[in-house]
């Protein structure tokens, strides 16, 4: 037995098929199948039930597997100690990012942990929200900027700041809105469905018993901005880029139509005390103290 059999085991386990695992680990799929066979006949057991469609559990493999992720934590715990006490972080930090990079601060972030770690790697991905907490799950990143919260027992969320999202229009379309149902009828401009901004426009027009009649996708919220101000479609906008916005004369709002959220930070709880999460967590206290105070939940 060895690492990579069971980092293979806890892959298949979470994506429910070999090839879309062999995929995240950048593995052939007969290499992973491959670890799965040594393993189970290691180990003396069936550890997933085989289907046309995908792999299950069996109920074996799901006791084992907290057995297994435990044994990967641990020795990923071995490797940032080593490297803490060598006092050589050359790891790299993979962060999601959404919104504007400007209110992120992610210049002063990066600035600020490069200057104490000379060798750290910080990749930046751009990720809407829903598949920020995916890629945080999955170890395609180590940490992520997410509006919303989670109530997954694996996350640690660090709330940032809350937020409040309104309604915006084109200029000269205020009197098309006479009612929610016309409001749901315009076209709309909205981040992919796994967007946090997507998600909040469809449960404030549900709790109407309504939905958007179309939608255009875009994952930026500055593209969102300039979508509705050429006249594209109605869109949700942080208050701070209405207002912006407002004053700039591109668009106009409608009161009615608001949705509160929170800007998080999230990452897995056992890589808290990982190097890279620290240095990241110290940075952003550093860079967002002259924000709302933080709080960690679980």
């Amino acid at each position: 037995m060895d690492l990579t059999q069971l980092r293979s085991f806890a892959a298949v386990a979470a994506a429910g098929h070999v090839t879309r695992a062999a995929e995240k680990l950048h593995l052939s799929q007969p290499t992973v199948s491959g670890h799965i066979r040594a393993l189970e006949d290691e180990l003396g057991v069936a550890l997933f039930d085989r289907g046309a469609s995908g792999v299950t559990l069996t109920h074996t493999g799901s006791l084992l597997l907290k057995d297994a992720e435990r044994v990967l934590a641990e020795a990923q715990h071995l490797r940032d100690h080593a490297r803490a006490l060598a006092g050589n972080l050359d790891a790299k930090l993979r962060i999601g990012t959404i919104l504007d990079p400007d209110y992120l601060r992610l210049g002063e972030l990066v600035t600020v942990m490069r200057d104490r770690y000379k060798l750290i790697d910080v990749e930046l991905h751009l990720a809407v929200s829903g598949v920020g907490f995916e890629k945080v799950k999955s170890r395609e990143l180590e940490a992520a900027f997410v509006l919303g919260e989670s109530n997954d027992p694996a996350l640690r969320v660090v709330r940032l700041e809350p937020q409040q999202y309104v309604v915006v229009l084109p200029k000269g379309w205020e009197n098309r809105v006479t009612g929610w149902e016309s409001l749901a009828a315009l076209p709309w401009v909205l981040t992919p469905p796994k967007g946090r901004i997507n998600q909040m426009a469809h449960d404030m027009l549900r709790s109407h018993k309504l939905a958007p009649s179309s939608v255009i996708e875009a994952d930026q919220e500055s593209t969102l901005r300039s979508l509705v101000a050429a006249g594209v479609g109605v869109s949700m906008l942080r208050e701070e880029v209405v207002r912006e916005a407002l004053a700039a004369g591109d668009i106009a709002t409608w009161p009615e139509g608001t949705a509160r959220t929170v800007l998080s930070l999230i990452y897995l709880i056992e890589r808290e005390q990982s190097p890279e999460i620290r240095v990241l967590l110290r940075a952003v206290e550093d860079v967002w103290h002259r924000r709302p105070a933080m709080q960690a939940t679980a």
